[in-house]
């Protein structure tokens, strides 16, 4: 049922915007809300105004996407397969004449391991509504406080409330006909909801919102990136959290923003400090991606954790781990050669290259840069990493391989230190001009140094980023095309599934994701510019 559900809502989402009219502006409709009980896991939000110049934009920004009609239509069919008890419809003639200007999604809290589901439809023609539902095969099912009930032979069951539909399960309709009477606190008054909501754009044709059970219920456990995002998402402090998004000239915006408990704050840590990102002016033009952020040190192990529960990077948390007890065995001040990177430090993947140079390859370097105000003093610290950390990795006792050694390379008028591992393996890394630059090649410490022009002024940078807040907590560059190919040459991509999405995903160029925190919360903001 709860996957019909989620079918049903998203049917509604891509096809309610379908027929557009006039232009009206303003915040779309929100009283869906007022008709969801207070404790909902999540509640999806889609604004069906066709006279809304918000939803206007939006359908011309899917229109962009090759495979939108075809994912319009699948869905709309599912439409048919639930909304109306498995009798075949048609939407324009058979629901849009009577949808109103919003349309919901609730997945409600249980006593069960298994979320409740509710679809909220806002009705403006209660006459052709109600015609609707009875030739599609609904009948009567009783009445629950004064309302009248009615059910597919699916085991939907449906209800008219103020000026709504709502469908789902028995126990979920009869919370929606509480909320409604006051029975049960409804979400629109719940205040964590209010506080997450707080500054939604006013633009916006589709919001979200999801409680700390939620997150840790409905998203921890999907796996994959789904599981990585409500990793990054979830904390301690949490109260809840919203997703809203707007069309944008060139492309769309998504917001995220997310309310902390401040009594539980001091027991969290200390905040993550706001910068003014600068690196992205040292970084050369032609790096692909780019995370600018301060305090690594400190939330390295919170981005590996999201990471391993997503599947990605698995096991290189505890393997850096085990790196670090066995440096700091041989005498090495660990704690002081990770403090290197608390001020700003951004990690990149720079441009590739078809350079020659001894020990490097053309294939596109992991960039680490941090800086130091104190030059000779990191060069010694790190000088001073090079035999023990050599020594961690010995020559293999048969077959080919070397013995892994530091040397010298003048690199672009920069001296660099190099660890070579094995062929094509190898670990770089530099002092100068205030900067401490760490790379998988050679040319990654060669492109820090000899750039002529900055990543900073990449035409796609600065339309994806050129509008973001002076001062943020972290910062994220994506040149997806780029990206696109370098996952597709590295095995990453691939797949029958990829094949149908890769047009879609041709159409995304760059994007740009900057955060920020206040005292008591934290807001992302991230632009997907669309060709």
């Amino acid at each position: 049922m709860l996957l019909l559900a989620v079918a049903v809502f998203f049917a509604v989402v891509a096809a309610a915007v379908a027929v557009v009219i006039t232009s009206r502006e303003g915040a779309p409709a929100t009283g869906a809300a007022s008709v969801v009980p207070d404790d909902a896991l999540a509640y999806i939000h889609l604004s069906t105004d066709p006279d809304r110049q918000a939803v206007k934009q939006a359908l011309q920004r899917a229109a962009k996407l090759p495979d939108f009609a075809l994912f319009s239509g699948q869905l709309t069919g599912r439409l048919g397969a639930v909304a109306a008890g498995g009798t075949r419809v048609n939407f324009q003639r058979d629901i849009r004449p009577w949808l109103g200007n919003e349309a919901a999604l609730a997945l409600l809290n249980t006593q069960s391991s298994t979320a409740g589901s509710l679809i909220v439809l806002d009705v403006r023609k209660p006459a052709k509504a109600r015609s609707f539902i009875a030739g599609a095969g609904a009948t009567s099912a009783g009445v629950y406080e004064g309302t009248g009930l009615y059910r597919y032979r699916t085991g939907t069951e449906l209800a008219f409330v103020r000026h709504y539909m709502v469908l789902g399960q028995p126990a979920s309709v009869r919370s929606a006909i509480d909320a409604a009477a006051g029975r049960l606190q409804p979400l629109s008054a719940n205040g964590a909801y209010q506080r997450a909501a707080a500054g939604e754009p006013a633009d916006r044709v589709l919001d979200a919102y999801a409680s700390p059970a939620g997150v840790r219920r409905l998203l921890v456990p999907q796996g994959g990136m789904v599981a990585a995002v409500g990793a990054l998402l979830y904390q301690p402090t949490l109260t809840g959290v919203t997703l809203s998004v707007s069309a944008a000239a060139g492309g769309a915006n998504l917001r995220v923003h997310s309310t902390l408990d401040p009594n539980l704050q001091p027991a969290s840590g200390p905040r993550t400090a706001q910068f003014t990102p600068t690196l992205d002016k040292v970084m050369p033009s032609g790096s692909m991606l780019l995370l600018d952020v301060t305090g690594l040190d400190r939330i390295a192990s919170h981005m590996l954790q999201a990471g391993a529960t997503g599947g990605v990077v698995r096991g290189l948390g505890p393997l850096l781990s085990r790196l670090g007890s066995a440096l700091q065995s041989q005498g090495v001040n660990v704690k002081g050669i990770v403090s290197l990177f608390h001020g700003e430090t951004a990690v990149a993947i720079g441009p590739a290259t078809t350079s020659r140079r001894k020990g490097s390859s053309g294939s596109p370097p992991l960039i680490i840069v941090t800086r130091t105000a104190h030059e000779s003093a990191t060069a010694t610290q790190l000088a001073n990493l090079e035999v023990p950390l050599s020594q961690l990795f010995p020559a293999p006792s048969s077959g080919s391989g070397q013995v892994p050694q530091f040397s010298d390379h003048l690199t672009d008028g920069v001296t660099a230190h190099q660890l070579s591992l094995a062929p094509g393996l190898e670990l770089d890394y530099a002092v100068f001009r205030g900067l401490v630059v760490i790379s998988t090649s050679l040319n990654g410490i060669g492109a820090v140094a000899s750039h002529t022009r900055a990543l900073a002024d990449q035409p796609s940078y600065s339309a994806a980023l050129g509008s973001r807040p002076q001062q943020v907590s972290s910062l994220v560059f994506l040149d997806f095309n780029q990206l696109l190919s370098l996952a597709e040459q590295t095995g990453l991509f691939r797949g029958s599934r990829y094949r149908l999405l890769r047009p879609d995903l041709e159409r995304v160029r760059a994007v740009g994701l900057t955060s920020t925190r206040g005292e008591a919360d934290s807001t992302a903001e991230l632009f997907l510019q669309i060709s």
